[in-house]
């Protein structure tokens, strides 16, 4: 070994030790990918706002979301006359309900036609947005892998019959059999977040299935099996670890269209009940939009802050995990 390599390898070794690993890697990649994808930390930041807006919606609202509020009736009358009764219907009551007030340093976007205040009511309908999006989006992406992944890596008769059965679901269109499946079960929470989990299955298993066709015919998966590895071991160390990325865009993104999703249905009337949606409170504020657009223009708001900021996010995760985009 000469003198001049014996003075370079250490610098190597140093370099290598000091590359940061565990923890330290992810962090430096998450920096990274705030630094470089302004749109996509501008969509987290949104994402994580209203995250946090569910998680301390009983601190952050200020009221409950069904409160209504009422104050005294100055003209009230005990015994009013048919006159008076003309004159001004709320005379016999003794309490007003506060209705469609609009904001004020009380009640920050006013009070919807109920007399309750929209602003805990945005507060509160985050919670059931996020609860849709995230479990729609857990339930399509775990049943879109074990149909994708099958599908793609037996292909042969198995590919046939799932993608038959995938061409079944996706012959409905989406609202449609969204619609259906709400329809023919009790309108929870729970049977949402299944329906519109079932609704997004076919695109789920199209993308996972098209990423482990590619995977499967790679020169490492061919040397597995050679040294005789069982299916269930290509398929969880060689084929699962290289669609993680299309899981993971597919999820983030999938959560976007899920609340949409959501708010459509219960826009329509057939959403969750007993709940507070943004969909509905848009419906509810429909009627009086020309006189009071408050609880319309607050809840479509949310709606669509939420969306846009999951859909930059996974338009920028897909940028940042796709190496041909990126140039790494």
């Amino acid at each position: 070994m000469s003198a001049s390599d014996a003075a370079v390898l250490p610098l190597i070794d140093d370099a290598w030790v000091s590359r940061p690993t565990g923890w330290r890697a992810v962090i430096r990649s998450f920096r990274r990918f705030i630094a470089t994808k302004r749109l996509g930390a501008a969509g987290l930041a949104i994402a994580l706002f209203f995250f946090m807006l569910a998680l301390g919606a009983p601190v952050v609202a200020r009221y409950s979301p069904d409160q209504v509020f009422e104050a005294p009736n100055p003209d009230y009358k005990t015994n009013p006359s048919i006159s008076d009764l003309a004159k001004n219907p709320n005379v016999g009551s003794p309490m007003l309900v506060g209705r469609q007030l609009s904001p004020s340093g009380e009640h920050w976007f006013g009070t919807d036609n109920a007399g309750r205040d929209i602003y805990a009511r945005v507060v509160y309908g985050s919670r059931l947005s996020l609860i849709v999006g995230f479990g729609a989006s857990i339930l399509a992406v775990a049943a879109g892998v074990v149909l994708g992944v099958l599908s793609g890596f037996y292909k042969g008769w198995v590919d046939l019959v799932l993608q038959r059965f995938i061409d079944a679901l996706q012959a409905f269109p989406a609202i449609v059999l969204l619609l259906l499946l709400v329809q023919v079960s009790e309108p929870s929470v729970r049977n949402t977040v299944i329906a519109m989990g079932i609704v997004g299955i076919p695109l789920t298993t199209r993308l996972v299935r098209a990423g482990v066709l590619g995977i499967s015919a790679n020169d490492y998966v061919l040397a597995a099996r050679s040294v005789g590895a069982s299916d269930a071991r290509i398929m969880a160390r060689h084929v699962l670890p290289n669609i993680a990325a299309i899981l993971l865009i597919i999820f983030s993104i999938g959560i976007g269209a899920y609340i949409l999703f959501e708010a459509t249905i219960s826009f329509l009337g057939v959403g969750p009940r007993n709940v507070v949606s943004w969909g509905k409170m848009v419906q509810e504020g429909r009627a009086a939009i020309d006189l009071h657009p408050w609880q319309s223009i607050f809840a479509g708001g949310a709606i669509a802050s939420l969306v846009v900021g999951f859909n930059l996010l996974g338009d920028a995760l897909r940028d940042w995990l796709d190496p041909r985009l990126t140039g790494r």
